[in-house]
C-alpha cells in the first residue's frame, strides 16, 4: 500500500501529464508548452523523490545514507546520499531539512 502523501502526488503527475498531452496537440505557442512541460517535470520530480524516499528498491537501498522518521509524513524515511545538503543536514522526502547522525554539527 502506497503512502498517502505519495497516491497524491501521482494523482497530481497524472492530471499534469494529461494537461500537457492536451496542450501539445491544442497549440504550437512555445511559452505556453514550455510552462506546461514544466509543471510536469516538478510533478515527475516530487513522485520520484517521495518513491526514493518511502519506496525505495532494494538495489535503491544501497544508495540511503539515513533512514528516520518523518513526522510530516507520520513515517519512516529513507534518506539517500545524494539528499546531502551540508554537513550533518539532509533533505527529506517532505521538503524539510533533516539533521544527521552527528546532531548537524
Amino acid at each position: 500500500m502506497l503512502h498517502p502523501v505519495l497516491e497524491e502526488a501521482i494523482d497530481s503527475l497524472l492530471v499534469s501529464w494529461r494537461h500537457h498531452d492536451n496542450i501539445g496537440r491544442r497549440t504550437d505557442d512555445l511559452a505556453t508548452r514550455a510552462a506546461s512541460r514544466h509543471q510536469l517535470d516538478m510533478h515527475r520530480s516530487k513522485v520520484r523523490r517521495l518513491r526514493l524516499g518511502l519506496h525505495p528498491e532494494a538495489r535503491e537501498l544501497e544508495e540511503v545514507a539515513l533512514t528516520t522518521r518523518c513526522p510530516s509524513l507520520d513515517a519512516a524515511v529513507f534518506i539517500r546520499g545524494n539528499d546531502f545538503l551540508e554537513p550533518g543536514s539532509f533533505l527529506c522526502p517532505c521538503g524539510a531539512v533533516v539533521a544527521g547522525l552527528n546532531g548537524g554539527n
